[in-house]
């Protein structure tokens, strides 16, 4: 995509709320657990203002997603998703399932939430427990999964998100089946390993004595790959499209590998709102804005947003996020939710 020849307009598709920074689970693919949020958080007001603003600017024919850390750990969540229903978007929250309970499931159900996306890695307890690192993660999320499942007032789709990574490589096909068994989950959607977020860039990451446990067998790996593409042409509930499971073979051969073949197109139809009200239009540029003292009807069109669209469409980083989080290439545009493609920016964000 050119910018100079498309420019941006209000077709706004996707809006990623990053609503806490905060996660309890120690996951071994993921540090988030070791932020501390900062002052400056936004409060659910201030979210209100925003998605109230958003649609006076670009309408509400826009896809918002609740993600974090853990979602469920931000104060008020509820009441925004119940909000942002409302005013008629249509919302997505992932979440690692372990603090839902009789009340919050309820209330969960009745507001109105359109998906509901579980990250589940095996249908192992040892499996799931460990790769999550806490004892009783898997209980809790199969029975919040079963609650949303039989429950008849919840409109919500159910989604499965889950990343292939060494542990589990003998989990998913199993993983795979289940899904496609389950008249209430919509899809599974298959996430390839990336260096844990929150560590220290290195791109040769998975050749560290810290990591290299997380990286699959090469040849496991294809089998693996090779099995979900023959069971996605028989029809099974696989959210990845084949060119995508194709290139994850590649990327498992040769990491290093520049993945992206054509233009990055980010900053056209989405953006990403941190906790802290910053705006992106990629987390590896500068920040445009945000959202308690800018407009998004300035910030849009502004020359700083602009100029950033043109530095995203000339990057060559190697950024790994484009074949999980923003697959797309000519013969294959990703059109799932970005909340499925979520945990998912588990790869180190570039600091400024």
């Amino acid at each position: 995509m050119n910018s100079k020849e498309i420019g941006p307009d209000k077709t706004i598709k996707q809006c990623d709320l990053i609503v806490t920074d905060k996660c309890f689970l120690h996951c071994k693919m993921c540090y988030m657990w070791k932020n501390k949020e900062e002052n400056g958080m936004l409060t659910v007001k201030d979210h209100q203002n925003f998605i109230a603003s958003l649609k006076e600017f670009a309408g509400n024919d826009i896809q918002i997603q609740f993600v974090g850390g853990e979602p469920l750990l931000k104060k008020g969540i509820i009441e925004l998703i119940e909000y942002t229903t409302k005013q008629g978007f249509s919302t997505t929250m992932t979440t690692n399932g372990f603090l839902f309970n009789a009340e919050n499931r309820e209330r969960i159900a009745n507001s109105g939430l359109n998906s509901l996306v579980f990250s589940l890695e095996s249908l192992k307890q040892k499996t799931h427990d460990f790769l999550r690192g806490q004892k009783g993660v898997h209980k809790r999320i199969m029975e919040t999964i079963e609650y949303f499942e039989t429950r008849e007032n919840c409109k919500a789709e159910i989604f499965i998100a889950s990343i292939i990574m060494n542990d589990n490589l003998g989990d998913i096909l199993e993983l795979t089946e289940w899904v496609n068994g389950k008249k209430r989950i919509s899809s599974v959607y298959f996430q390839a390993i990336m260096q844990p977020f929150g560590s220290d860039a290195d791109n040769y990451w998975y050749e560290s004595k810290d990591y290299r446990f997380l990286w699959p067998d090469i040849d496991i790996i294809d089998n693996i790959l090779d099995e979900l593409i023959r069971l996605k042409i028989r029809g099974y509930k696989i959210a990845n499209q084949i060119p995508q499971l194709q290139v994850y073979k590649s990327y498992f051969r040769n990491p290093q590998r520049f993945i992206k073949k054509s233009k990055c197109s980010l900053g056209y139809k989405s953006f990403t709102v941190l906790s802290n009200g910053d705006i992106y239009l990629c987390l590896s540029m500068p920040s445009i804005g945000n959202i308690k003292t800018d407009k998004m009807d300035k910030l849009w069109f502004s020359e700083k947003a602009n100029r950033i669209r043109q530095q995203i469409a000339s990057c060559r980083q190697n950024c790994k996020l484009l074949i999980n989080c923003f697959f797309e290439e000519e013969a294959c545009v990703n059109t799932q939710p970005l909340s499925l493609r979520k945990d998912f920016r588990n790869g180190a964000k570039k600091t400024a």
